[in-house]
C-alpha cells in the first residue's frame, strides 16, 4: 500500500472530521460499538457463500433511524480506525449491508421524517472520509481495469453510488443535490484512483439530478484535463460525464 502526501484541504478535512467521536454528537458509545460488532465482526461467509444479514434467524438491531443516521456519522468518518481490526472481506460485506436495500433498511434511516436535515447533512459530509481513510487505501494494490474486480470491498466502493438508494429518495431536496456535489468534488480531488472512479460511476449515474449542468461540465472537463498517463480513467471520465457508465 502506498503512502500518498495529503493536499492541503485534504489535511483540513482529516482536522475537522476529527472532532466527530459519538460524544460530540450525542451518540451513546455502547451503541456505537454494539453497532460495529454487528456489522463486521462476522465470518465472511457461511458454508454456503452467502453473507451474514440473509440469515432469516439473524435478529435485527434495534435503533432508532436518528441513531442509524449517527452510527453511519461516526463510522464514515472514523473509518480508517474503526474499521482497521477487520478484513477486507469483513468490511466489504459490512458496508454492503449499510448502502444497499436489498436485506435491510440501513440506507433509508437517514430519509425517514424524524431526522432533522442538519444531521443528514452532516452524515452525508462525512461520506468522503469512508474513501479517503479507507476504501481508498485499502484498495490501492495496484492497476486493475475499472470495474473489473469482484472481490467484496471493491464492489462496495465501485457500485456505491449506483445501488445506495439514499440520495434518489432526497434527490428534490436542495440540500442533498449541494451535499452530493461537494462529495464528488471531494472524491474526484483524493489521490486514490478508486475513490476517483467511484466518484466517477456516481456522477454517470446522478449528475443529471444535481442541477448544475455548467458547473458539473465544468468540473468534468478540469478533472480531465489534469489527467496524465491514464486513459482508461479519462475515458471512463468522458463517459461520465454524458451521463454514460454501467
Amino acid at each position: 500500500m502506498k503512502n500518498k502526501k495529503l493536499t492541503p484541504r485534504e489535511k483540513r478535512q482529516r482536522r475537522d472530521n476529527a472532532a466527530v467521536t459519538c460524544e460530540s454528537i450525542g451518540l451513546d458509545p455502547v451503541v456505537y460499538n454494539a453497532a460495529l460488532s454487528y456489522l463486521f465482526d462476522r465470518p465472511a461467509s457461511d458454508k454456503s457463500g452467502q453473507e451474514w444479514y440473509w440469515d432469516i434467524e439473524e435478529p435485527a438491531f434495534e435503533a432508532t433511524p436518528l441513531q442509524w443516521t449517527h452510527i453511519q456519522t461516526v463510522l464514515f468518518t472514523n473509518a480508517g480506525t474503526d474499521l482497521a481490526p477487520y478484513s477486507d472481506d469483513q468490511v466489504g460485506i459490512g458496508l454492503n449491508h449499510v448502502m444497499s436495500n436489498n436485506a435491510g433498511d440501513i440506507p433509508h434511516m437517514v430519509n425517514d421524517p424524524s431526522v432533522p436535515l442538519a444531521d443528514a447533512m452532516r452524515m452525508v459530509q462525512a461520506l468522503p472520509s469512508l474513501w479517503r481513510e479507507c476504501l481508498g487505501p485499502r484498495l490501492d494494490t495496484g492497476p486493475s481495469p475499472i470495474g473489473s474486480r469482484s472481490d467484496r470491498l471493491y464492489f462496495v466502493s465501485y457500485m456505491w453510488f449506483d445501488v445506495w438508494p439514499t440520495f434518489w429518495n432526497a434527490k428534490d431536496i436542495p440540500e442533498w443535490r449541494d451535499a452530493m456535489w461537494q462529495v464528488f468534488c471531494e472524491m474526484l480531488a483524493m489521490p486514490w484512483r478508486e475513490a476517483q472512479v467511484s466518484a466517477l460511476h456516481g456522477i454517470g449515474h446522478e449528475g443529471s439530478r444535481l442541477n448544475r449542468p455548467k458547473e458539473l461540465k465544468a468540473h468534468m472537463d478540469a478533472f480531465i484535463r489534469q489527467l496524465k498517463n491514464d486513459d482508461e480513467l479519462k475515458n471512463y471520465a468522458q463517459a461520465a460525464a454524458r451521463g454514460m457508465v454501467q
